[in-house]
């Protein structure tokens, strides 16, 4: 009887104080987390990261009595890594090196890779949204420094991340016009993607500067080729570059000029109308559009308006090899168009 009595009493003690144990090893859970929490408020980011995972231990310890701990934990540790990454991004803006890029960088994809270890989706997006912001800005310093290369590779990898970054197509057509050698198409392909993918996610002015740059790129590309007398090839290049903006002046002036190489008046005349149609700068801007239109009513047979066209033509640059058009070449009188 005595024996069983001891027995039951062991039993109870043991009870109790396995029950004591499990209180202080959950209080020093609390005080664990609680320390950690205080060590984020003093920007001791390190130590608090060591201390919420020496917290998440000691919670896993006492299974269902250690669970609130457990997860309170699990959810500051994202915060904590993104609150450093957003320290290293302070710095960088104080000196915009690459190496404080890239240290930003690494201090995002430590972010999202904890956060997705925990299960905090929401952190996890913004991180990789941020990473993908900061690989553009990285081609931006990399293309103003002409490491043209590097700048390619680092726009590659935002588009691996995020196939519909439209700005990362712009800008990889805006830098492979820098590079000696690239083929036109190349570019234009890259304006047509970031256009395509600009329109999918309703980045109106991302479509908007890369129809600005196609058409600039084909404007550029057709005089050139109207300078070294390819005119087939000018005619093709402008009028591509109409198709991305039918309003381009320029576009319509340099055809007017290639029509005009080869005696195509009637169209040299009408690109040239609609040049000064859309052109909206002064008498400077308007004085070769002009030229272009008297050489081709002069083509055409039809004095009055070449001598109206050139008396209008007569100004800065063009000045005198109009006056010499309608002194020498056509006889005018004091006329105007």
């Amino acid at each position: 009887m005595k024996s069983s009595i001891s027995v039951f009493l062991l039993g109870l003690f043991i009870f109790g104080l396995g029950q004591t144990v499990e209180a202080q090893d959950r209080k020093e859970a609390v005080q664990t987390y609680n320390s950690a929490r205080e060590m984020v408020q003093s920007g001791d980011y390190q130590k608090a990261i060591e201390q919420f995972k020496k917290a998440i231990d000691i919670g896993n310890q006492l299974d269902a009595q250690g669970q609130d701990i457990v997860e309170r934990a699990k959810a500051k540790l994202p915060e904590v890594y993104r609150q450093m990454a957003l320290d290293k991004y302070r710095a960088f803006k104080q000196d915009r090196t690459i190496a404080n890029l890239d240290a930003t960088i690494d201090a995002f994809r430590e972010t999202k890779d904890v956060a997705g270890e925990y299960d905090n989706s929401q952190i996890s997006n913004q991180a990789n949204g941020v990473i993908n912001q900061l690989l553009y800005s990285k081609s931006i310093i990399q293309y103003k420094q002409q490491n043209f290369q590097d700048a390619l590779t680092t726009l590659d990898e935002v588009i691996k991340n995020d196939p519909n970054y439209a700005k990362a197509y712009y800008q990889k057509g805006i830098v492979l016009k820098k590079i000696d050698g690239t083929e036109l198409e190349r570019s234009i392909d890259l304006f047509d993607k970031a256009i395509e993918v600009g329109e999918k996610t309703n980045d109106s002015q991302i479509v908007s500067r890369a129809k600005n740059a196609a058409r600039d790129e084909l404007v550029y590309r057709g005089a050139t080729a109207t300078e070294n007398k390819n005119f087939s090839r000018a005619k093709e290049l402008l009028n591509r570059a109409l198709e991305y903006d039918s309003t381009s002046a320029d576009a319509h002036y340099r055809l007017s000029q290639a029509y005009n190489k080869t005696q195509d008046w009637q169209e040299a005349v009408q690109h040239s109308k609609e040049a000064l149609g859309l052109e909206t700068g002064g008498r400077t801007d308007k004085a070769k559009i002009y030229f272009e239109l008297g050489t081709a009513y002069k083509g055409l047979g039809q004095k009055e308006n070449a001598c109206g066209a050139f008396s209008n033509a007569a100004y800065g640059n063009f000045k005198s090899p109009a006056e010499h058009q309608m002194e020498y070449e056509l006889e005018c009188e004091n006329t105007t168009e």
